[in-house]
């Protein structure tokens, strides 16, 4: 008798490969396998120091402009790229998913890190509308994202009346031809984020909702980095999603296993155990209710005594 071992391409974001169906690469001897799990906060650190190393950053930062717009995953971002671990992620952002529902934050709770940088040095005092009218070929723009498909589609959910953060770049970035890159771990990965954003519509299709009311701009002319890039970008390892989520600090987890040589996944491992593994969860930072202007949310100028009490502020208090 003979073994029938099927062939099967698999896909995610940056990865296009053959794997036989038990797992292993056609043609490749003395490799080995590592697995390993990495926590939502674990994930983000790898990426980012993924981003920081990209050739292209490294010019943005010695020609042109960086430009890093708001989010948690900028901000470990902007850590590294500032040597500073006391930017706190859930300052520098407006939109959140936190306490079980999507919410903005108070602007006054805001505390973010600069989002201009410009030949390496950072321009607190310029927009990111300003540093796209400085046009420099070799800028690049940094977006992290709030869904990612399959197809390399990122989503990213914006509740803002003027669409929030994407309008201020797609325009130059895309009639110029700049790069963007949208770093974004794979807990939010999601089957087809063309439907994602359809079956969203925006505030004026939603009748109920337990959170700020919003809409998904689809886009799919960046460079998604995802910890499988990251895997790839910083070893040469090549990296497969297993399985996702768990409990008891592991929500919002990912199980992933890597192939490579064996220097390559020592160092890896390494890499991850000194530089990674331990990162302390990202708190959340609730909007105040009762000053929220989302006037669709189901808890829109709602008193704090009188929330429910699942989604009383628990993360930042400030």
């Amino acid at each position: 008798m003979y073994e029938m071992i099927m062939i099967q391409t698999v896909y995610l974001p940056g990865i296009l490969c053959k794997m036989t169906g038990d797992g292993s690469r056609p043609g490749k001897e003395n490799h080995m396998k590592a697995v390993f799990t990495l926590t939502s906060a674990e994930s983000r650190r790898l990426i980012a120091k993924a981003v920081v190393g990209m050739p292209e950053v490294k010019e943005a930062l010695d020609k042109a402009y960086l430009l890093l717009a708001g989010g948690t995953t900028n901000a470990f971002i902007a850590q590294e790229l500032l040597h500073d671990r006391s930017i706190e992620p859930g300052l520098c952002t407006a939109g959140i998913s936190c306490d079980g529902l999507l919410c903005v934050t108070a602007p006054s709770s805001r505390n973010s890190y600069p989002n201009v940088f410009f030949k390496g040095e950072a321009q607190p005092e310029k927009t990111l509308t300003e540093a796209m009218n400085d046009f420099h070929p070799e800028t690049v723009v940094i977006k992290g994202a709030n869904a990612v498909d399959p197809q390399g589609y990122v989503g990213v959910i914006t509740a803002g009346f003027d669409g929030g953060t994407i309008p201020r770049i797609i325009g130059t970035t895309t009639s110029k031809g700049l790069l963007m890159i949208t770093p974004v771990g794979l807990e939010k990965l999601v089957p087809s984020v063309r439907d994602a954003a359809a079956a969203l519509g925006g505030a004026t299709h939603i009748q109920y909702s337990l959170g700020a009311d919003c809409g998904m701009y689809c886009l799919g002319n960046t460079r998604v980095v995802t910890e499988l890039e990251a895997i790839r970008m910083l070893f040469d390892c090549e990296a497969r999603l297993v399985c996702c989520g768990g409990v008891g600090g592991n929500e919002g987890a990912v199980t992933l296993a890597v192939d490579g040589e064996k220097d390559k996944l020592e160092a890896m491992i390494n890499f991850l155990e000194t530089e990674v593994k331990g990162e302390p969860p990202v708190k959340g930072n609730k909007g105040v209710c009762e000053t929220c202007r989302y006037r669709f949310c189901r808890y829109y100028q709602t008193k704090a005594d009188d929330l429910p009490a699942w989604m009383k502020k628990k993360g930042i208090t400030k």
